[in-house]
């Protein structure tokens, strides 16, 4: 799809369940991977040891997450509200121009999160780059449609089986 492009329909699909939480990722209509499938086969192989060492961290924070401890809130970077970003840190030193890797997702509750897609972010805020506005965007929109069914509903985002029925049934 294209940046500034919201008009996609599509389901969220469960890719990750353990007894800490349950992962999903948007997949839309007439796509073959979720965006969580994209973001790994876009990003697991870069090349700059940089850009590897946040893919490495990513991925260790989500089997921390999935194994250990659920989606607690200190383990993400705040994009606004519930919209979020991994790696959490990013160390001072990196090369000119190579920029950062973001993950970006929505997060529930620590039972509940819904991955993205994300990308290099070498802007100082992703609002500058039409990719990863995009990819906030479109999860902004997710995120607010899971929010008025959840009020429809009157469900508590803390409610895990309330949630999870509307995020299964929910049309993105």
């Amino acid at each position: 799809m294209r940046p500034g492009t919201l008009c996609c329909m599509g389901k969220l699909e469960l890719v990750i369940e353990s007894d800490n939480l349950s992962i999903y990722s948007p997949k839309f209509d007439g796509e073959v991977q979720t965006e969580f499938e994209k973001f790994m086969s876009d990003n697991g192989s870069l090349p700059h040891p940089q850009l590897k060492k946040d893919f490495d961290a990513i991925i260790a924070v989500l089997r921390k997450m999935v194994d250990d401890c659920g989606a607690r809130e200190n383990l993400f970077r705040l994009e606004g509200r519930n919209i979020k970003a991994i790696p959490l840190c990013v160390e001072q030193k990196r090369s000119k121009g190579v920029g950062t890797l973001r993950l970006y997702c929505i997060r529930i509750s620590e039972k509940i999160l819904i991955i993205g897609n994300g990308g290099i972010k070498k802007v100082r805020k992703y609002e500058d780059d039409p990719v990863l506005k995009d990819i906030v965007d479109r999860l902004r929109s997710i995120e607010h449609k899971i929010y008025v069914a959840a009020r429809k509903t009157k469900a508590d985002y803390e409610d895990y089986q309330e949630v999870k029925i509307i995020i299964e049934t929910i049309t993105i």
